[in-house]
């Protein structure tokens, strides 16, 4: 599972935080998390791209990634048949909640 977190933070040190209580509300279904990019995000000074692969439990069905992904946020847009991506933004239209710190998300299961 690759996912693209949009963080706000004003440097490396906040970003990691803000990384960490993402990934804390999801560890019940990760086995592994491997960080491939934390640099500051080129559109906006105080925000920051995080790219992680993610081996996941090998029975998590889609139903258990939706509720967990209810957590992050109220408002996920689905991709693909099957079901292969997954975004969350703070300023998508009927969003009321999204967890402090994360801008936007991108899920996608296939890569």
């Amino acid at each position: 599972m690759f996912v693209r977190l949009y963080v706000t933070a004003k440097n490396k040190t906040e970003a990691k935080i803000n990384l960490k209580i993402c990934l804390e509300k999801i560890n019940q279904i990760v086995v592994k998390a491997n960080v491939e990019k934390l640099e500051r995000y080129w559109k906006f000074d105080d925000m920051y791209v995080v790219e992680l692969n993610l081996i996941v439990k090998k029975d998590l069905s889609l139903n258990e990634l939706t509720q967990l992904l209810e957590t992050i946020s109220d408002k996920w847009q689905y991709y693909g048949d099957p079901i292969n991506e997954f975004l969350a933004s703070k300023t998508a239209e009927g969003c009321n909640y999204i967890l402090k710190g994360v801008e936007m998300m991108n899920i996608y299961l296939d890569e």
